[in-house]
């Protein structure tokens, strides 16, 4: 969750996922002063979340973690 997904090496992400994002990029955009609110944050939050739970399947680390951290 800390880096974009690198769409090269995991077949099928970018046909699943259309709006990538994670906590790295999140980070980012906090350091450039990108979010205007806690909403536009807290979005971008759930965004992580939803794309993991969309692309992993139940049971594995990343759909758990996901729905761990949710």
């Amino acid at each position: 969750f800390l880096q974009p997904v690198d769409v090269s090496a995991v077949a099928g992400y970018a046909e699943v996922i259309k709006q990538p994002m994670d906590f790295g990029t999140m980070g980012t955009k906090v350091e450039r002063g990108k979010y205007r609110s806690l909403e536009e944050f807290a979005s971008d939050f759930r965004l992580v979340i939803s794309n993991a739970k969309l692309f992993n399947l139940p049971g594995t680390i990343y759909y758990s973690e996901a729905d761990r951290i949710d």
